[in-house]
């Protein structure tokens, strides 16, 4: 199935007799995301078969779990989790995928099934990628850590493989402009050529590491435009300017989140005894009574009746 639908490849497993395996593609329009889950697994890709087909795609993949390696251009990469490798559908490769070793189960529905590895991806036209081909191929069949633009390109990937039930599909087009802007700025990061990106893309990458900024620093409660704009060497009139015609401001979207925050906290039985203003503190809302109009203003009720309110009317 792979295949046929990426481009001529061929399969080997240990596991052919019991082989059980999964494969989700989303389709974002010019990318995909993919989702794996398959037992030891061996994938070569000859010169003929490129001569039968090639899509002139780029892969980008992280594995989840389990551990390998990628041969191509005479290199090789070890496949580690949490660390992306780089191919290329238009050059001869070999991948091997080996799942760690899990105690077999003596029941249930995978009671003597082989273990497997998980790994999530990105295919994406070659033409897509705003960066000289020949130093976009300088990254084929190597290890790139999950840092910088990788790190925020992985929680993406996660996101949608995760979750694609989250996501109408009116919202493919943007989070296919997403995928490539972050596949882009992480490819660019690793070859130091940010500068060479289209300016739509590196602002597009700059809101999205801004964005991830916000999130991971709701609790502080002096987060505002000023210390965003400090720690990403901005001023203030570009900050702003990168939130031109949205119809939402940042302090506008700091609180929009850290309301949301709260409303996952309200209803999360693992924090049921929490007591409402230690949710809203964890959150960055230092005055309780503001923190009540602001919930009240947003869904309509108090924190206190939104946590009591049955499940079904909770989402």
């Amino acid at each position: 199935m792979i295949s046929k639908g990426t481009a001529p490849s061929l399969f080997s497993s240990p596991h052919s007799t019991n082989f059980t395996g999964f494969a989700q593609a989303i389709d974002l329009g010019v990318p995909q995301v993919l989702s794996f889950r398959y037992p030891e697994l061996t994938m070569h890709r000859s010169p003929r078969m490129i001569r039968r087909g090639d899509p002139e795609l780029y892969e980008i993949a992280l594995p989840l779990t389990g551990q390998g390696n990628l041969v191509q251009e005479r290199r090789e990469a070890n496949l580690q989790p949490a660390e992306f490798t780089f191919l290329s559908t238009s050059r001869p490769y070999t991948c091997m995928h080996v799942p760690q070793q899990e105690p077999a189960t003596a029941e249930g529905p995978e009671a003597g099934l082989p273990p497997t590895a998980k790994t999530v991806a990105i295919l994406v036209p070659q033409s897509a990628i705003p960066l000289p081909p020949n130093k976009v191929d300088g990254l084929l069949a190597r290890r790139l850590p999950s840092e910088g633009m990788a790190s925020l390109l992985a929680q993406f990937m996660l996101q949608v493989a995760g979750h694609p039930e989250r996501f109408r599909p009116a919202d493919a087009p943007q989070l296919g402009s997403m995928a490539l802007d972050l596949l882009s700025a992480t490819l660019a990061q690793h070859l130091d050529l940010e500068a060479k990106l289209p300016i739509e893309v590196r602002q597009q990458t700059l809101r999205a590491r801004i964005d991830a900024f916000i999130t991971e620093h709701l609790a502080d409660p002096d987060l505002n435009a000023r210390t965003i704009a400090a720690a990403h060497h901005l001023s203030l009139r570009s900050l702003y300017r990168l939130w031109e015609g949205e119809g939402t401001g940042i302090a506008e979207l700091i609180r929009q989140r850290r309301l949301e925050r709260c409303r996952r906290d309200l209803v999360n039985p693992l924090l049921a005894e929490r007591p409402i203003y230690a949710i809203a503190a964890r959150s960055g809302f230092a005055d309780k009574a503001k923190f009540a109009r602001s919930f009240r203003a947003m869904y309509g009720m108090s924190p206190q009746a939104y946590r009591q309110q049955p499940a079904s009317r909770q989402e």
